[in-house]
């Protein structure tokens, strides 16, 4: 073949090769993204995922009957198609052909084994009352009734039927979280008590799948059998503090390309050129034991409250953090909407301190005792202990209340609540749920999950009604009464809210960050 005709057939093969590619042709796909975590995940089983690593993680391996897109609205995954009853009790969904990373078909027999795990009670999710909206899954997660009362069935193969206790708004977005993931039978029970330990351990449905999995990191390449379009990176790397805590350094060299920073540092992170985003999602209060002799009485609680001088601590929080009055954070998910969508007007509490030390000597001489020597718990994972201290002072000035403060675990303080063995926390409301309905939850008197011992019988009817409402904006009226009530019986009392920040290099986009749904999903992320 002549020079020239060789010539010619490459430019044939080279413009066929286009071709073939078409507009899908993405220079800045097919790239591996990084992220530094703080901690190594223990487990990437969905129904039991915890931790920030193990979230990001599942989230990537795993999908359900739907996903969150990157306009933060639902969409078919798994999920062919599904059809409601008139009552709007009873779902059934048509599953699509697809396939695990092992190579089975995925069933309904999948999600009803999933969604039976999260709830039994030996499973111990940390996620089991995010799945109490379906028929008796609350009686079955406390041992009441049997697996086949449940309203979770397989009508055959590809048909799944969920039954509801009543009408609900946002299922497609209930139905995308961790607990309500597909688990194949057969192979759980292959695992032996080891699934989600181990990368052998584990089978896949979502975009990614585990390669490698050692103690500095975890390393996850693209799923082949996902029913959805590849995803856009070729891989994800997940590295456990190698940064060193320098974070933004470390994406400003193109080690790391993303990673969640401290809120203190966002301005640095925007100064050394990189995009920055901010949620705020903990709402920090004060949370009193309601079964202390003490605190039987309103004139204490009361007191606790009106002593705590606010503007003294909105000077001294860091940056990133604001005082903030209600119980629900604003960026909580209702009904595919941030809270802040349907409420942003609160009451300010005010310092009253002569009435809060009236109230609080009349206390003392009703009951004979005094919170001298009580101790405040706070969470050794935030800047809770400055915020402590301040507080504290507030009671040592403006009560004579020596109270001092105690630094626990995250774990500690909810054991110690649940006991019954603390005077006051300084608690993170919205640390472990995605969603504004579960925020309030937690207290309702007859909650497995509330450990607050806290009894309102106009809290509790106030819920009940916002949690048979369908329309969202009524309901979220409803649970803004809801958590005002809360705050007006004194044994909560919301002082400040803070974010979590996350720091990324301005080359990477098409990421979903959102904390509460699964934390960040990189299907679509490109650099």
């Amino acid at each position: 073949m002549s020079y020239f005709k060789r010539i010619v057939a490459l430019i044939v093969i080279i413009i066929i090769v286009i071709s073939l590619c078409g507009c899908n042709y993405n220079p800045s796909a097919n790239k591996i993204i990084s992220m530094d975590v703080e901690k190594a995940p223990i487990n990437i089983d969905p129904q039991l995922a915890s931790s920030q690593s193990e979230l990001i993680i599942v989230r990537n391996i795993m999908t359900g009957l739907f996903r969150i897109n990157e306009n933060g609205k639902t969409e078919k995954s798994l999920c062919e198609d599904y059809k409601v009853s008139d009552d709007r009790l009873t779902y059934e969904f048509k599953i699509k052909a697809a396939k695990w990373s092992n190579g089975d078909e995925i069933t309904a027999d999948d999600f009803v084994f999933g969604i039976t795990r999260a709830l039994k009670t030996e499973t111990k999710s940390p996620y089991a009352h995010t799945l109490f909206f379906i028929k008796n899954a609350e009686n079955f997660n406390n041992s009441e009734v049997g697996e086949a009362e449940l309203g979770v069935y397989s009508v055959d193969e590809k048909t799944l039927k969920i039954v509801l206790t009543k009408p609900i708004s946002d299922i497609e977005y209930r139905l995308s979280d961790m607990p309500s993931m597909p688990c194949n039978r057969n192979f759980f029970a292959s695992c032996k008590g080891k699934y989600g330990l181990s990368k052998k351990d584990m089978i896949y449905c979502g975009p990614f799948y585990v390669s490698s999995w050692t103690d500095k990191s975890i390393k996850m390449g693209r799923n082949s059998e996902y029913v959805s379009e590849k995803a856009k990176p070729t891989a994800l790397t997940m590295t456990f503090n190698e940064t060193d805590g320098k974070k933004i350094e470390a994406i400003g060299k193109n080690v790391i390309d993303i990673a969640i920073i401290d809120s203190e540092k966002e301005t640095a992170a925007k100064d050394a050129g990189l995009n920055t985003y901010s949620v705020n999602n903990t709402v920090w209060a004060i949370i009193i034991n309601p079964n202390l002799e003490i605190m039987q009485n309103p004139l204490t609680v009361s007191a606790l409250s009106k002593s705590i001088d606010r503007l003294t601590i909105k000077k001294s929080l860091p940056a990133g953090y604001s005082m903030f009055s209600g119980l629900i954070a604003p960026e909580l998910n209702l009904s595919g909407n941030k809270y802040s969508h349907y409420i942003n007007e609160y009451n300010q509490s005010s310092l009253k301190a002569d009435e809060a030390k009236n109230e609080y000597m009349q206390a003392i001489k009703e009951v004979g005792k005094n919170l001298n020597g009580s101790t405040l718990m706070y969470v050794n994972e935030s800047k809770s202990g400055n915020m402590a201290i301040k507080i504290a002072a507030s009671w040592q000035k403006n009560l004579d209340a020596y109270i001092n403060t105690e630094e626990v675990s995250f774990n500690e303080m909810k054991n110690r609540i649940k006991s019954g063995n603390y005077t006051v926390a300084l608690y993170p409301i919205g640390y472990e749920t995605t969603d504004a309905e579960a925020a309030l939850q937690q207290f309702l008197s007859y909650d497995k999950s509330n450990i607050f011992g806290i009894q309102n019988e106009y809290f509790d009817s106030l819920m009940e009604k916002a949690q048979s409402e369908s329309n969202a904006d009524k309901k979220a009226k409803l649970l803004h009464q809801a958590e005002n009530c809360l705050i007006e019986s004194n044994y909560i009392c919301p002082i400040y809210i803070s974010p979590t920040v996350v720091a990324a290099t301005p080359k990477l986009s098409g990421f979903v960050f959102d904390l509460y749904r699964g934390n960040f999903d990189f299907l679509n992320a490109v650099k």
